[in-house]
């Protein structure tokens, strides 16, 4: 890595310390002084409290086995910040990252935050790139995201609303539907997928509002049967074609559900999704930290036989949707290891009360965030929930070199993206 290269890096990390800001201004400014890279391409800008990056995930395979030169805008990321940043499916290159980063570095008049930076570095990558077609997910809320900075989307989609981040987006649902709604465009079309009926109602006063063509999602897709042993699923739609989701759960098979709805309004916007594309997207997905499942043998020979089942899961909703699939599974009814860690500024409590009854067997890991919640902090929650401590950890590293030497050859990983992401980290570190 050159030296200019490692600088760019360490600025951008040191970033990560500013506080949310509560204006779109100096992202405008940034943006303006860069030649607005954000109006270079179709945008289908994504909020949502949970299955917004799967959606995404699913919508900008389609749009790239459809032919377009995509690109991906995605947080947070597991192991590399390149995650975030993808064009046909490949994160952006260290050096194609730094000198975007430079780049927006010498635009920079006033210090702006480390979402902010990374954001306008990632609509000049993707203009640089060529890309024809771009899918968007909010860091936090809508109105004021960083990404709001788009002024005209090709489709805004909200893929539901639950609490999460409730200091920065309200205390009720609908206040949170209210900034969710703040990436609503004129004229544009909505699409919306899960949400109460007093969320729904805000969102499609705000769709009213500004004119927007609104649409509510409707179930497409049935489950058919899942093959826990790939973590893929078969699904069926009203003409009873089959859909392979490489992607196991309802949760997954809901968002699978949405992209379709979605591909339909973007067939009307003029962008060409064949259903064979669709089809090719769904099955060949790749979207590691939700429900995944791994061989542990694959990274470390003398484990094999050995499983691990991976997922964010880092707020109640997300809880929920993991422990549905966690018990519709085989893995279930297994005697099982629960590596657990969360953020403590996450709704911590009500997480491992939920899910307590199921981590009879836990291991506490502390996450790699300065937001870490401490793993003796969770364990009286645990416990008085039902769930047993087999111990506890200061990393995801260790965490895993517990399982391996005490825990049942299933284990779990949940409760934080960071903490899948380090335990991922620290596995492929010991295959190298």
């Amino acid at each position: 890595m050159a030296s200019g290269d490692s600088a760019v890096f360490s600025w951008l990390e040191r970033r990560q310390r500013t506080a949310w800001k509560r204006d779109l201004k100096g992202m405008r400014a940034l943006c303006s002084r860069l030649g607005d890279p954000q109006k270079s391409m179709r945008c289908v800008h994504v909020a949502g409290t949970n299955g917004k990056g799967t959606f995404c995930a699913l919508l900008s395979a389609a749009l790239r086995e459809s032919g377009y030169p995509t690109g991906l805008y995605i947080s947070p990321h597991l192991m590399d910040m390149r995650e975030r940043i993808q064009v046909g499916g490949e994160p952006v290159s260290k050096a194609a990252f730094a000198a975007a980063l430079r780049a927006v570095r010498k635009e920079e008049h006033e210090p702006l935050g480390f979402f902010e930076i990374l954001t306008a570095a990632a609509f000049l990558h993707f203009r640089r790139a060529g890309v024809e077609a771009a899918v968007i997910e909010t860091g936090l809320g809508g109105r004021l995201d960083a990404t709001n900075i788009l002024e005209d989307p090709v489709l805004c989609v909200v893929s539901s609303i639950g609490f999460d981040h409730i200091p920065q987006l309200g205390n009720t649902l609908e206040e949170i539907a209210r900034e969710k709604a703040g990436i609503f465009k004129p004229g544009v079309p909505v699409l919306c997928g899960e949400a109460a009926p007093g969320s729904m109602r805000v969102l499609r006063e705000h769709a009213r509002v500004q004119g927007c063509p609104f649409r509510i999602a409707r179930a497409r897709l049935s489950p058919v049967s899942t093959d826990w042993s790939t973590g893929s699923q078969v699904l069926s739609d009203a003409r009873r074609r089959s859909w392979t989701l490489a992607l196991p759960g309802a949760k997954a098979a809901a968002n699978a559900s949405l992209a379709l709805e979605a591909a339909d309004i973007l067939r009307a916007r003029g962008l060409d999704l064949p259903s064979e594309a669709l089809g090719r997207a769904f099955a060949s997905i790749r979207w590691p930290g939700r429900f995944q499942i791994l061989d542990v043998g694959a990274f470390l020979p003398e484990h094999r036989g050995r499983l691990l089942v991976l997922d964010g899961a880092h707020n109640p909703p997300a809880m929920e949707a993991f422990l549905q699939t966690w018990n519709a599974s085989p893995y279930s009814l297994k005697r099982a290891t629960f590596i657990v860690g969360m953020l403590s500024d996450k709704d911590h409590s009500v997480m491992l009360r939920r899910l307590a009854p199921s981590a009879k067997e836990t291991i506490l890991a502390r996450p790699d965030s300065p937001r870490a919640l401490e793993p003796e902090a969770a364990a009286a929650e645990l416990v008085g929930g039902g769930g047993r401590v087999l111990g506890s950890a200061r990393s995801a590293q260790e965490a895993l070199r517990l399982w391996l030497k005490k825990g049942a050859r299933i284990g779990v990983v949940c409760g934080s993206f960071y903490l899948v992401g380090g335990v991922l980290k620290s596995l492929r570190g010991r295959k190298s």
